[in-house]
């Protein structure tokens, strides 16, 4: 005999079929089942509100009225437990208002069923709902992580940006209003301040960004890359001696406009960032390979260490010092959370005093554009 007891409700107005759904249930061989009868509607409901079963079986017929009404009414008043409609003639019409109405399974009583099917179907219908609820869970939590992470940004947007912008503009009335009086290191000092305050603007920025995405929900429509990176160059606007190259026409593809604008943004703001000289190259391009597009944004910069190749995508991972205001360790992982929302993937190879080169990858949207080989892409400079 199963160790394991599972009290079950029956709301049936006749007599004989709840003696033999307590004959079938005792040949349960999974668990035992405790089988307790309501005869009508109020009182069956007011069972169901104790909330004292694992799942309710529900007969069609009830008199004047009927088990869909009674479930209907149930759910309404928040039974959270599986119910199982029971009918003595299959009506497909009948089905599907039982399942639409939320009834976790819909049997014909009669010959059509036997101990075997209606053990199954009440386990099976406890085991759904047990993950309905799980799953219902997860949701609100996820919603509650939500609604922190919206306060979370208020927070940051507001209450920790203003007394920056009063240090900053304290250290600004100092300078203008004592520079006769200030050594040059005074002068280094204010100097230092105020480059430490912009870049904890700059960082708190780089937060709120990168807990946004993913977050917010956005419309993908069909863009012209090629025009949105041509944007993204005049916006940066690069030094004087950094040429920026696109190597091919870019494609069409399928995403949000902003956040593929962020994307490179980053990429060829940072390859301007650390370029290490007056004097550089970047270029652009993509090939094909497997279903994806393959992008690369390359530079001549000065380069990185292996070691650091997973390290750079980590936020707050910045490899340059940190009293460098433009040095925020956010925008590598902003780009990497964005290229994962898309279901693609980014890596980077470099070469220490020769440059790096970004690859990331998104889903091909349109089959259009000629191919290029892997053999011929662009090499790193």
């Amino acid at each position: 005999m199963a160790s394991e007891i599972c009290p079950i409700l029956l709301i049936d107005d006749d007599e004989d079929d709840y003696l033999l759904t307590r004959d079938f249930l005792s040949e349960s061989e999974q668990l035992e089942f405790k089988l307790d009868w309501s005869s009508n509607y109020r009182d069956g409901l007011a069972k169901i509100a104790e909330n004292r079963h694992a799942a309710y079986l529900l007969d069609y017929r009830l008199g004047k009225e009927n088990g869909l009404e009674l479930m209907q009414e149930a759910i309404s008043r928040g039974c959270n437990k599986p119910i199982i409609l029971l009918t003595g003639v299959g009506d497909s019409q009948v089905d599907r208002q039982a399942m639409s109405a939320g009834a976790s399974d819909y049997l014909i009583k009669g010959k059509f069923l036997n101990p075997l099917l209606l053990e199954r179907s009440i386990l099976h219908a406890i085991e759904r709902k047990r993950h309905e609820l799980q799953q219902q869970q997860l949701m609100q939590e996820l919603a509650s992580v939500n609604q922190e992470l919206k306060d979370f940004a208020h927070i940051v947007s507001h209450d920790l940006k203003a007394p920056l912008r009063g240090i900053a503009s304290l250290s600004d009335w100092i300078i203008e209003d004592y520079a006769d009086r200030l050594d040059e290191e005074g002068k280094k000092v204010l100097g230092l301040i105020g480059g430490r305050v912009r870049r904890m603007g700059e960082l708190i920025d780089g937060v709120l960004q990168y807990s946004r995405i993913g977050r917010l929900r956005e419309e993908k429509i069909s863009i012209d890359l090629h025009q949105v990176v041509l944007g993204v160059i005049e916006f940066i606007t690069p030094p004087a001696g950094i040429k920026i190259q696109i190597d091919r026409q870019l494609p069409q593809i399928l995403a949000d406009t902003t956040r593929i604008q962020q994307l490179f943004q980053n990429l060829i703001g940072n390859a301007i960032k650390y370029m290490g000289k007056s004097e550089g190259e970047i270029h652009i391009g993509y090939y094909e390979t497997r279903g994806f597009w393959e992008f690369y944004v390359s530079d001549t910069g000065i380069g990185i260490e292996a070691k650091y190749f997973n390290r750079i995508f980590q936020i707050f991972q910045a490899l340059n010092p940190s009293d460098q205001p433009e040095s925020t360790g956010v925008g590598l992982a902003i780009a990497k959370k964005i290229v994962e929302i898309y279901g693609g993937h980014i890596w980077v190879t470099s070469k220490i005093m020769q440059g790096s080169t970004f690859y990331f990858t998104l889903p091909i949207c349109r089959n259009d554009e000629p191919s290029l080989s892997k053999a011929d892409k662009h090499e790193n400079l």
